[in-house]
């Protein structure tokens, strides 16, 4: 097996056409042909259907693409440590965070990070923690955003800790937006929507719900769905203290509701940071200070 055949295989996989790959690869299609029968050889399987239009993977090889990509970019990644042992400053970041930390801290990390670095390419992958932290494993990327969890920081390397908490959140015509010393017995009777932030949270808020005896409908879902829905009247939901103020929700407080949602920003255990991979860290850390909500 070597590299050019893999290469090869991911091609034919992204273009679902031997003719395309092949000029993408900037090779003759008897070439690329090649490569892909002798990979099959050396895996005693078929990997492409050639029967089909356009070309599509067999069973076996949808399950040897995901190794096949995770090939390539840890190799990549590999390529890029020895550039900078040798002093050539990456232009290009390959960076991953939940979809939460997306929409309301990545619009002016990028912004700024676009300024400060006009030439420099910028890749970001979203995804649930688990994704993303396996994507910074799996040498996908170099940097992740991830809720700061035991499970994550046993496996990575902590650069910065973001601390934030989860609070509750209704829009601003919200019967409760105005109430001060909310009881939380007084919550649970309104539509509540429990987006998928994860196990732990979703035990922390069943365990208060099974002390109130009015509960209303519970709606399970995710960020996307939840965002426009939360500015619903009558409807309740539970968001990072950043995320309900760039979202235009009004925060309600209560003492019987306490639980911290800290943000890492992390990298692969040994890894020695580029210097442009320096100046986002800090552009993170200056746009997280400057959006402390009030």
């Amino acid at each position: 097996m070597e590299i050019g055949q893999i290469e090869a295989f991911i091609a034919v996989a992204n273009e679902g056409s031997f003719t395309k790959a092949a000029e993408y690869l900037n090779i003759s299609q008897p070439s690329l042909s090649n490569r892909i029968y002798r990979l099959e050889r050396s895996l005693n399987g078929n990997l492409v259907d050639r029967r089909s239009r356009p070309v599509r993977l067999t069973p076996q090889g949808k399950v040897f693409l995901a190794y096949a990509e995770r090939v390539i970019a840890i190799l990549s990644a590999a390529e890029e440590v020895i550039r900078n042992q040798h002093g050539e400053e990456a232009i290009q970041l390959k960076i991953g965070c939940p979809f939460s930390v997306a929409t309301y801290l990545m619009p002016e990390v990028v912004n700024r990070f676009s300024q400060s670095f006009p030439q420099a390419e910028l890749l970001i992958e979203t995804g649930n923690s688990d994704f993303v932290v396996d994507q910074l494993n799996d040498g996908l990327i170099n940097l992740a955003l991830a809720a700061a969890f035991p499970k994550y920081i046993r496996q990575t390397k902590i650069l910065l800790r973001l601390r934030d908490e989860m609070t509750i959140a209704v829009s601003k015509s919200h019967p409760l937006a105005s109430t001060q010393g909310l009881s939380l017995n007084e919550l649970w009777s309104y539509r509540v929507l429990l987006i998928h932030w994860g196990p732990a949270f979703h035990a922390y808020v069943e365990s208060l719900r099974q002390m109130s005896s009015n509960l209303g409908p519970l709606i399970r879902l995710p960020l996307a769905s939840a965002l426009p829905m939360a500015h619903q009247p009558h409807t309740v939901t539970f968001m990072p203290r950043r995320l309900v103020k760039s979202s235009g929700l009004v925060e309600i407080k209560t003492r019987e509701f306490s639980f911290a949602w800290d943000i890492a920003v992390m990298t692969r255990p040994g890894r020695t940071l580029a210097p442009l991979e320096d100046s986002y860290l800090k552009i993170v850390g200056d746009v997280w200070k400057a959006s402390e909500p009030i």
